[in-house]
C-alpha cells in the first residue's frame, strides 16, 4: 500500500513536471530569440503604393503567409518574434486587392503617407594608397646581411664596377 502510494505520489510529480510552460529562468541559460514569418517593418510598408500589382507587392513583402482560395483578392503576412522566450511580438498585415491592384492594407500596423527615400545617393570614390610596410620577419631579414642581400650587394658590385666616378 504504501509502496503504490510512494509510485502514485512520484508519476504525478513527474507529470506535473512535464506540463511546467518554464516560468522560472535557471541562470546562465542562452534563450534563443525565435522569428517567424515574414519581417514586416515600417519602412517597407511604406514602400507599398496604391495600384501596385500583385508582383510588385509580393517583391517588397515577399511570399504571403496565407493567400485564402476563397478570397484571393486578400493576402496575409504574419511576423512574430520571440525576444529570449519572454517578449512575444505578433505584427499582422492584411493586403488588399481589387482588379489584381493594391487596393488598401490593415493590420495592426501602422501605415502613413510617407515617401520613402529612395532618391539614389551620389557615390563617392576613395583611393586608398596601398602601403608597403613589412612585417616583423620582413625587417628581420633585411637587418640580416647575411639573408637575403646577395642579389642586392652582386647588383650594387656591377653598378660600381661600370660606374667610373666609384673609383
Amino acid at each position: 500500500m504504501i509502496k503504490r502510494n510512494l509510485i502514485l505520489i512520484i508519476s504525478l510529480l513527474l507529470m506535473n513536471a512535464c506540463s511546467y510552460e518554464g516560468g522560472v529562468k535557471l541562470p546562465g541559460v542562452y534563450r534563443v530569440n525565435i522569428q517567424q514569418g515574414n519581417v514586416i517593418e515600417q519602412g517597407t510598408i511604406d514602400r507599398l503604393r496604391p495600384g501596385m500589382d500583385k508582383n510588385q507587392v509580393q517583391f517588397i513583402l515577399g511570399t504571403p503567409a496565407i493567400i485564402d482560395p476563397f478570397h484571393t483578392e486578400q493576402w496575409e503576412y504574419i511576423f512574430t518574434l520571440s525576444e529570449k522566450g519572454d517578449t512575444r511580438t505578433q505584427r499582422h498585415l492584411r493586403i488588399h486587392f481589387e482588379n489584381d491592384r493594391l487596393a488598401y492594407i490593415d493590420g495592426n500596423v501602422i501605415t502613413t503617407d510617407r515617401t520613402p527615400d529612395d532618391t539614389p545617393r551620389a557615390s563617392k570614390t576613395v583611393e586608398v594608397p596601398i602601403l608597403e610596410k613589412k612585417g616583423f620577419f620582413g625587417r628581420l631579414i633585411e637587418a640580416l646581411p647575411f639573408i637575403g642581400d646577395d642579389d642586392r650587394t652582386q647588383a650594387q658590385a656591377v653598378e660600381s664596377a661600370g660606374d667610373p666616378e666609384s673609383e
